[in-house]
């Protein structure tokens, strides 16, 4: 080539560098080739066990916490529950030193500004600093303007429910309001079916009934009952039980809301639900005192006639509120029932030696009754309906009979 001159031999470097080039490509392939991994399904024994099935996550809202911790706020919620109404009762036939007696209207705003401050320390603590706080209340609430102007019904209706329970228990023996604020069942109920469209079993709709005929049992009996009433003149059951009964409807129409709009919302932060609840209520609260009490408030101050019953039954009714939420974190609904039925009992027996309550057989059949509608109601005399219910008996297997052509015939 070199005897040819320069041009054969630029065409023969070329071709090479074209070899090489093919030569390098192919190289290339075959490497990328070999890392390829194709997997394939195994065969499926038709003989062999189906695969093990992967257990799904559970929807248990308990799961995680100890059972003792459960058992312990149930404890806590018959102590609260018991303890309240006799504060509340004690402190309306309780005078300061000053002779006044204190504003039931100013006790509710306080409770709504413990419940609040509650919150707001839980929301706090759990951010770690005060950044974090603002920063969810304004994602939580700012941000959804509608959620939070929904939520002051049932706002302004727990905040009516309030004042209406502490001048019912003023005027209604402890035990006997405790057996009418069962009616509760009965108001969620009828709201549930309302609002949420609930269909409830017969089973559920005989308790309601004897929940009604329990509590108006139970209502007769402290009618012909005058020992309150010669204690203290200035009482009026009927006028208790008029405020008792607007205080469950109230109740059971606020829950029912409550329910619905979390259910619409995907849940989220009870706390901040209590703050969307209290904030509002915080603030009607205060319009109720100055449209009501406003020239006692005045003249007298807001804490006149506060002692240290007062202050007890707003500790008392403030922990109480924040105690449902957690009740219903770690335990259930039935063992929330048997923590009121229990509550019923210790009331009962707590009013017989503190205010002199003369147990009749009106109040004991009617408590009876109402005690047996919510466990009904609540679903725990399912298993007993299903003991005294005779069972089908199970058919018995046919013997094998071979046929003619020597094959066995079930």
């Amino acid at each position: 080539n070199f005897n040819r001159g320069p041009l054969p031999l630029f065409k023969c470097a070329r071709s090479c560098m074209r070899q090489g080039r093919k030569m390098s490509d192919k190289q290339n392939d075959d490497v990328e080739m070999s890392e390829i991994t194709v997997e394939t399904e195994p065969l499926l024994d038709e003989n062999a066990a189906p695969p093990p099935e992967k257990p799904q996550p559970s929807n248990d809202p308990t799961k995680g916490y100890p059972k003792w911790l459960g058992n312990a706020a149930l404890l806590v919620l018959v102590f609260q529950n018991t303890c309240l109404i006799m504060t509340m009762k004690y402190a309306s036939q309780t005078k300061a030193a000053d002779g006044g007696q204190a504003v039931s209207s100013t006790m509710v705003v306080l409770v709504e500004v413990c419940k609040v401050t509650a919150c707001l320390g839980e929301i706090t603590f759990r951010r770690r600093n005060t950044g974090g706080l603002f920063k969810e209340l304004h994602e939580e609430i700012i941000l959804k303007p509608k959620e939070t102007a929904l939520l002051l019904i049932p706002s302004f209706l727990y905040l009516v429910q309030n004042n209406l329970l502490f001048l019912a228990v003023a005027h209604l023996e402890p035990a006997v309001y405790q057996v009418l604020a069962q009616l509760k069942i009965l108001t969620t109920a009828f709201f549930s079916i309302l609002l949420l469209q609930r269909k409830l079993s017969i089973i559920q709709w005989i308790s309601l009934f004897l929940l009604t005929g329990g509590c108006i049992v139970v209502q007769l009996g402290a009618s012909s009952s005058s020992s309150t009433k010669a204690v203290n003149p200035n009482i009026y059951p009927l006028f208790g039980l008029i405020c008792a009964l607007a205080a469950q409807f109230t109740s059971g129409f606020a829950g029912v809301f409550c329910e619905k709009m979390l259910k619409a919302s995907g849940g989220g932060n009870m706390a901040i639900r209590n703050i969307q609840l209290g904030v509002p209520a915080l603030f009607f609260g205060l319009g109720a005192v100055m449209l009501q009490d406003r020239q006692v408030v005045m003249e007298k101050g807001f804490f006149h006639g506060y002692h240290e019953f007062t202050w007890a039954v707003i500790g008392l009714h403030s922990f109480g509120g924040l105690l449902v939420t957690v009740i219903m974190k770690l335990t259930s609904n039935i063992a929330k029932t048997f923590a009121i039925a229990i509550s019923l009992v210790v009331s009962t027996i707590a009013s017989i030696y503190l205010f002199n309550f003369i147990v009749t057989v009106n109040f004991v059949w009617g408590s009876a009754m109402v005690v047996l509608a919510t466990f009904a109601f609540a679903g725990l005399l399912a298993p007993c309906y299903e003991c005294l219910t005779p069972q089908p008996k199970p058919e018995k297997a046919r013997p094998e009979e071979s046929s003619p052509d020597g094959k066995q015939t079930a």
